[in-house]
Parts: C-alpha cells; sequence; structure tokens
C-alpha cells in the first residue's frame, strides 16, 4: 500500500480518483488540517492526520508520496514511517520557492509594492524571522537529504534544476515526472471544444501575495484598455489586508473595467469564466498556478509572464507560445492570440498533460509492483 500525505486542497480529489483508478483499494491518504475537510471528501482511504495513529502505525507502507512538503509531515514520517519505505516529494511550488529557496535569495515578491512596502517589518524583526526561517531550512534539508528517494517533478525538470542549483548536495535524488492537471479531468467535455471569445484581462488566479497583481497593473495601467475589463479572482488564499491593497490599486488603475470575483466558483463555473479571457498576467515571480495557465493556453488565451519567472522558461522549453509581461505592447492587447498560435499550444498540452500519460507516469513511477 502507498501512503499519500496531502493538503485539504481543491486538486486533491482528482488526484484520488486517478490513482485510484491505476491502483484500486492500494492508496491511502491522509490530510493535514486542523478543521473539517473543506476541499477533499471523505471517503474509506482518506483519513485525517490525528486519526492515523490509532488505525494505522503499525501498517508498512511500500511508498510514501509526500504532496507539499512541510514541518508537519516531516514530523509526521519521523515518528511514524520507521521501516524503508520509498519516499517522494511532489513539488507543488510554494514548499520550494518559499519554504527553502526564498531563504537563499530567490525572489518572490515585487518589493516596490503598496503592499509590500506597507507591511514591512522592522530591522530587528526581519532579523528574528530569517534567523527562524533558516533553522527550519536546516531541517527541512536534513530531511531531504536523508529520507527523500526521487523528487516527483514535471517534463521540464525546471524546478529540479533550480533546487539542486541552490542545494547542490541534492544531485545525488532522482527525479521522476509527474504531473496534477490532466486537460479532459479538469474541461468538461463541451469545453475540450471550445476556444475563448470574450475580450477580459485576467490578472493572477488567488489573493496569494506571490501572485504581485500590483506588478502585473503597473505594466496594464499604461495601455488603452478600452471596454476590457479586468478580472481579479480573490477568493481563494491570501489576507483579508492584501486583497483590499489590490482592491484598492485596482481601482486607482482601472477603474470601472476594474472587477474583482470575491466568492469561490465551482471548477465547472471557473472554466467556463476563464472563456471570457482573452488576455491572461500572471505575474508570479516563482512556479505557481500552472493548472490555470495551462487551461487558458489551451482555451487559446493569450498569456503573460514575468521574464524572472520560471513558468516562463518552462512555456518555452515547451515550445508554447507565451508572452513577456515585460514587453506588453498596445499591440499585444488589441490583438488576441492568433489561431495557429492557438492550435500549437493545445496541441502540445493535449500530447504531454493528458489522463492516459499521467496513469502510465504513475503506474511506472510510484513504485506500485503489486498493480495486476
Amino acid at each position: 500500500m502507498i501512503l499519500h500525505l496531502v493538503h485539504d486542497e481543491k486538486i486533491i480529489n482528482r488526484t484520488i480518483s486517478i490513482f485510484e483508478e491505476v491502483a484500486p483499494n492500494q492508496n491511502l491518504f491522509v490530510v493535514f488540517t486542523r478543521h473539517n475537510l473543506k476541499h477533499v471528501n471523505y471517503q474509506q482511504n482518506v483519513i485525517l492526520f490525528k486519526e492515523f495513529k490509532k488505525k494505522y502505525s503499525n501498517v508498512e507502507f511500500s511508498s510514501v508520496i509526500i504532496h507539499f512538503l512541510n514541518s508537519r509531515k516531516i514530523r509526521f514520517i519521523n515518528q511514524f514511517i520507521k521501516n524503508k519505505a520509498t519516499i517522494y516529494w511532489i513539488i507543488w511550488g510554494n514548499d520550494l520557492y518559499n519554504k527553502l529557496l526564498h531563504t537563499k535569495g530567490f525572489e518572490l515578491y515585487d518589493t516596490q509594492s503598496t503592499y509590500y512596502k506597507k507591511t514591512k517589518k522592522s530591522f530587528i524583526l526581519r532579523l528574528f524571522n530569517k534567523l527562524v526561517e533558516n533553522i527550519k531550512v536546516y531541517k527541512m534539508e536534513k530531511f531531504i537529504s536523508k529520507r527523500i528517494n526521487y523528487i516527483a517533478i514535471d517534463k521540464t525538470k525546471i524546478d529540479y534544476n533550480i533546487l539542486v542549483n541552490y542545494f547542490p548536495k541534492f544531485k545525488n535524488i532522482s527525479c521522476v515526472e509527474f504531473f496534477y492537471y490532466p486537460i479532459e479531468s479538469v474541461l468538461s467535455e463541451a469545453l475540450m471544444q471550445e476556444w475563448v471569445e470574450g475580450d477580459n484581462i485576467q490578472i493572477g488566479n488567488s489573493a496569494s501575495i506571490t501572485n504581485n497583481h500590483e506588478y502585473a497593473m503597473k505594466f496594464l495601467s499604461k495601455i488603452n484598455l478600452g471596454n476590457k475589463k479586468v478580472v481579479v479572482p480573490l477568493s481563494y488564499s491570501g489576507t483579508k489586508e492584501y486583497k483590499e491593497t489590490v482592491k484598492s490599486k485596482g481601482v486607482e488603475y482601472f477603474g470601472d473595467n476594474f472587477k474583482v470575483l470575491d466568492n469561490f466558483l465551482p471548477l465547472a463555473e471557473y472554466n467556463q469564466l476563464m472563456l471570457s479571457f482573452n488576455h491572461a498576467i500572471y505575474a508570479n515571480f516563482r512556479q505557481e498556478a500552472v493548472g490555470n495557465i495551462l487551461i487558458l493556453l489551451y482555451l487559446g488565451t493569450k498569456v503573460f509572464i514575468p521574464k524572472k519567472s520560471p513558468i516562463l522558461l518552462w512555456a518555452r522549453k515547451l515550445d508554447l507560445v507565451i508572452f513577456e509581461l515585460e514587453s506588453i505592447t498596445q499591440t499585444d492587447i488589441d490583438n488576441p492570440l492568433d489561431i495557429n498560435s492557438r492550435i500549437h499550444n493545445r496541441k502540445i498540452i493535449l500530447e504531454i498533460y493528458n489522463l492516459e500519460r499521467l496513469k502510465i507516469l504513475i503506474k511506472d513511477n510510484f513504485n506500485y509492483e503489486i498493480v495486476k
């Protein structure tokens, strides 16, 4: 049996379903939340982490798959996984960039933004926080070196290469391929045949500060948008203070053309909304919102990414047609992505990010010797 350590996140139900299709009744999913489940559905092979000791502490697992690595999961493995189980770490983004690389100097935030300047801590507090972060990084680094057997990453290995650039000692850890977003599992059959038709512009996908909304707004505000609406989803993640800052700057830059999505939308409704985005700006400096970007590119949206973002390198390595945010022009916004580029992007995404290919990767890469 394989043990999965997961968060209570939107994509996990789909992930459970796909792993179960590959290996029925051979997966146990332990959800790390102190609250009642919000996104993950209760089912026979899903338990809360606090229930594990009573029910499964004496069970030996052939493998452990960590979906997002953090301190709580590290403590859990050190306490309960004493056998020689093969341990995989599927990189999410926050665990790599926020928890490991940021303390080593990787830039995550637009330091010129209103919110960053307003919330910048005192020198003493920043020094203290740096000390705490360094201790956490040391423990995480030690755990990865000692317990991680494989790092699961997408086809391009961009994140893996960045990781070993900052931590050369991890070069001896092998990597396997995995992805969370099989296109036909995310989009409905009807939407698989659609192209974007609206005239809206999307900025970011959540209220996380690493969306760097104001950074995106500064470039977009220099362009005449006409009647185009700038739509910013803020229903997921983030703090109240950050959301209010984004709303304030959005109105300042775009006036009545600015629209915020405060309410969380079911996936089907959110995907339908995607059809209205002829242009999208994701100003993240780290790997983030890849699922959203894949969907937008598949549907034919013209997507802009900061030149320093590993997502830009990822897209270009896959030969996807994508654009640098810092070079955005009036012509870029006046014109949608041309049909040849739309077809080109869709073809690549269908070839790489499809459900059958993901099932093969799971079966081949995650130690499922028992699968018949």
